[in-house]
């Protein structure tokens, strides 16, 4: 039996903080027959090491106040969220802010936050 191993990548953008622009949201269907329908959100990293590479976070699709896809609409709009308010990710594609990226149990990455830049 041999004792040598390679690592491999598992794939994403780094662990770790960057400069980032939202760049939209699209359907996510991957094991949706498990967990229910989905959303990507997907961040461009704008400078350093990781210049162009692109990030996201999976979420379910439910828009709730305790929901991961609430936290990122609070996120880009820079503000709380009142009842009754309407909320399009469309209106918020090309937001810059910072993105925190942080690994999974399973090795790759996902974006963990969104801090909206000061305009």
């Amino acid at each position: 039996m041999s004792t040598q191993f390679t690592v491999t990548a598992a794939g994403g953008v780094p662990a770790g903080s960057y400069n980032a622009t939202f760049t939209g949201l699209e359907a996510y269907t991957e094991n949706a027959d498990k967990y229910g329908e989905g959303v990507m959100l997907c961040f461009k990293v704008t400078g350093g090491d990781q210049d162009g590479e692109t990030a996201s976070r999976i979420c379910s699709k439910k828009f709730s106040a305790k929901s991961n896809l609430y936290k990122f609409a609070k996120a880009l709009v820079g503000r709380d969220l009142e009842s009754g308010d309407s909320f399009d990710f469309a209106d918020h594609v090309g937001s810059k802010g910072m993105i925190i990226v942080e690994e999974t149990d399973g090795g790759s990455t996902r974006v963990a936050t969104f801090l909206k830049s000061a305009d």
